[in-house]
């Protein structure tokens, strides 16, 4: 994810942040030129304090392609306070902002590892309900589960989803989903494999399934989107 401010992106490399497209976002005034925070004793004093403190390399030189100086975070706030404290209330309010999509992007990846590992335990039971009653499996019984769960959570199948929203072939849709979806997803997933195995019929699963999205998902989906549009 990316760190910007006034629309301008700031260019990131390993961990550090670049101070010329800092420059850029305060407005470019020549009289805030990197250079000149960087001669400062206070901000040598705040360079060799990071370094006491464990930070290797709180400054960095960038040569050649991505050239530029590249600086800590805590030399970010330094550099931006030096500029205005208004600049800096922008700073310390985009970094929230990365934090914050940081953690949630990880949040969504690891409810989508949850479900990918749960969705097996959905095709086994369709397999072993079906065996029991003496019956083939083939492979549309286990897409059929799939798009039910889609059709309730997503409002379409994965095709009429795909097509939709333009996703790439070779992309799972589920991964293009927010974390609320794929919460709703898996929640839907483990209730109906839990009903197969009971052996309720299909429609009576889909009545139950979306009794459970209206119940427990449709607020917060519904919310969220206005948050997306808006």
């Amino acid at each position: 994810m990316n760190l910007t401010i006034t629309g301008k992106k700031i260019r990131i490399k390993n961990d550090l942040y670049c101070l010329n497209d800092l420059h850029k976002a305060s407005g470019g005034e020549k009289k805030n030129v990197p250079n000149e925070w960087l001669r400062l004793k206070q901000t040598n004093d705040l360079v060799q304090e990071l370094t006491a403190t464990g930070i290797t390399v709180p400054v960095e030189i960038v040569k050649g392609r991505g050239q530029g100086t590249y600086v800590c975070k805590e030399l970010v706030y330094s550099y931006a306070m030096w500029i205005s404290p208004k600049f800096n209330l922008e700073v310390i309010r985009a970094y929230d902002a990365l934090v914050t999509g940081r953690i949630q992007e990880a949040e969504r990846k690891a409810t989508r590892d949850t479900a990918r590992i749960e969705a097996p335990f959905m095709t086994k039971a369709v397999q072993i309900t079906r065996a029991n009653q003496g019956k083939e499996s083939k492979h549309f019984h286990f897409s059929n589960e799939f798009d039910l769960i889609n059709r309730v959570a997503l409002g379409m199948t994965a095709k009429q989803y795909r097509a939709h929203h333009g996703i790439e072939p070779g992309v799972h849709i589920r991964d293009t989903l927010t974390k609320l979806e794929i919460e709703c997803i898996e929640h839907l997933q483990r209730a109906n494999t839990t009903m197969i195995e009971i052996g309720f019929p299909f429609e009576k699963r889909k009545n139950e399934l979306s009794k459970l999205y209206v119940q427990r998902h449709a607020a917060g989906l519904a919310n969220e989107v206005q948050l997306l549009e808006s």
